[in-house]
């Protein structure tokens, strides 16, 4: 899968955890994932999602970690 294919994926994940959060007005859910990928993430080996995209099963391990932070089970 592409990596715009993977970025579109995860921004849908994101808008639909934001809409099952509460108010999703104002929030750009693509904008907030372009920041967020950049950044190292503790829970991926201080590794950049985009980084982490780019491994096999990379979307796998990207949207499981966003599904776990929304259940705050964090590992």
């Amino acid at each position: 899968m592409a990596l715009e294919d993977n970025i579109n994926t995860l921004t849908v994940i994101v808008q639909r955890m934001v809409n099952e959060a509460g108010d999703p007005s104002g929030f750009d859910a693509r904008s907030w994932l372009d920041h967020w990928r950049m950044e190292e993430v503790p829970a991926l080996g201080n590794r950049r999602p985009l980084d982490v995209l780019f491994e096999s099963n990379g979307l796998e391990v990207v949207s499981s970690l966003l599904l776990r932070a929304q259940s705050g089970a964090f590992s």
